[in-house]
């Protein structure tokens, strides 16, 4: 499983800090069947802990009494975020331990920073909800990841490297 890049945690947990203080969600929720010859042998509730690593998940659900929200967030690369929230979509309905779920309608909730017109319509065309958040700190960390793919930044880095070998630090 791929890991959330560090931004991108604190991005979400802001998100549901600012908007949601009183709870009612649960972050990096697994999706997915657990298979039932690991519910035979382990238990649903072990089996699904067992199996944990093996499951998809979503950034985080928001229980309401009316809709239960899968929310996906992303600072770059929406169009990820469209194509995992359509799968998780699908995989919540198969998911026997959704936290905080009482048989409401499922949703979906897209937040970036920013969207262009083919985000607004394709999230629109898929009945996500879209969420606009900027925070502060997301000018910075944008320049930030952009600044690492430059050639600039990759001599630094190559040189900090010579640097760690040459004193053993490595």
């Amino acid at each position: 499983m791929l890991e959330q890049p560090k931004g991108e945690r604190r991005y979400v947990a802001e998100y549901l800090a600012a908007f949601y203080p009183d709870g009612g969600w649960v972050s990096n929720v697994p999706l997915g069947a657990v298979p039932e010859e690991i519910k035979a042998q382990y238990g649903q509730q072990r089996g699904a802990a067992l199996f944990r690593p093996s499951r998809p998940r979503v950034d985080a659900i928001l229980s309401t009494p009316g809709l239960y929200i899968l929310i996906e967030a992303k600072v770059r690369e929406p169009k990820m975020a469209i194509g995992d929230l359509l799968l998780y979509r699908s995989l919540a309905e198969k998911t026997e331990d959704l936290p905080l779920f009482d048989g409401q309608p499922i949703g979906m909730r897209l937040v970036v920073p920013w969207a262009l017109d083919w985000v607004r319509t394709a999230a629109t065309a898929h009945g996500m909800q879209l969420v606009i958040y900027y925070p502060k700190w997301i000018e910075d960390y944008v320049r930030q990841r952009q600044h690492y793919f430059s050639a600039e930044y990759r001599e630094q880095r190559e040189e900090k490297q010579r640097l760690r070998k040459a004193f053993g630090l490595e």
